[in-house]
């Protein structure tokens, strides 16, 4: 096998090019988004602490006319002391639900602005992720020797009833392998397309092309029963599909 070396110093270019977009306009908004929910979710706690330490100013401040009131009891009956107690835990259980109430409150509040800051972040992982990879392939042919490469390594991987199957499939609907790629290809490009595919089904077979700018780079082969996906857009959504789970 030959190696393009400036098919190969070009890609390591892109690639290079790639991680720094990603490092200055994906990683940083990111991060600075997740700090900011990180203070908007310290912040609630922190008023859920306030509101609970309210409450037990206000405990406090009924213990102090507790003590006030004890003096004056001890001349009461003790039905008088009884309501006055009553009284006292029934303020405390509402104080004490009050600030529970408040605390349960705040945590699924922090829990659903987590888990919405999560989901929103993923599509915008995603949709960046999508929107860097159409830049840098802009300028490279989407349907280079490493696609074709990645086909026949797919087709050699598989068992020979399975590729035999496929073969089976095209003759049995006189149909063709079909060859989706992002960009039209040149008569030179679909012949090595051509050659690459009749060597590893030992023998001419019809073929076709087809152009979806939709796949942003790479190829799809498109068998009667069956699909195999080596484009960007089909690994990017497969990171996506990996970020969701």
């Amino acid at each position: 096998m030959q190696i393009d070396w400036w098919t190969l110093a070009l890609q390591t270019i892109n690639f290079l090019i790639v991680i720094w977009l990603l490092t200055r306009f994906l990683y940083r908004p990111v991060r600075r988004i997740i700090e900011a929910r990180e203070a908007a979710d310290r912040k609630a706690s922190d008023d859920a602490a306030d509101k609970a330490e309210e409450a037990e100013k206000a405990r406090q401040a009924y213990e102090e006319k507790r003590a006030a009131l004890e003096e004056e009891a001890r001349k009461t009956d003790a039905v008088f002391r009884g309501d006055i107690e009553a009284e006292r835990v029934a303020i405390l259980e509402e104080a004490r639900k009050t600030a529970e109430e408040m605390l349960t409150k705040a945590r699924d509040r922090i829990e659903r602005d987590k888990d919405a800051a999560l989901v929103a972040l993923r599509g915008q992982i995603a949709d960046l992720a999508a929107s860097l990879a159409r830049k840098a392939l802009e300028d490279r042919p989407a349907t280079s020797r490493d696609a074709i490469a990645r086909a026949a390594a797919q087709i050699d991987e598989l068992p020979e009833t399975e590729r035999a199957d496929l073969l089976r499939d095209l003759d049995a609907e006189n149909a063709a392998l079909t060859v989706v790629t992002a960009v039209s290809l040149t008569d030179r490009v679909q012949g090595e397309w051509r050659k690459a595919l009749s060597e590893r089904f030992g023998g001419d077979i019809r073929t076709a092309f087809e152009v979806d700018p939709d796949i942003l780079g790479g190829a799809l082969l498109r068998y009667p029963h069956a699909v195999f996906d080596f484009s960007v857009a089909g690994r990017l959504d497969r990171a996506a599909e990996a970020l969701e789970a």
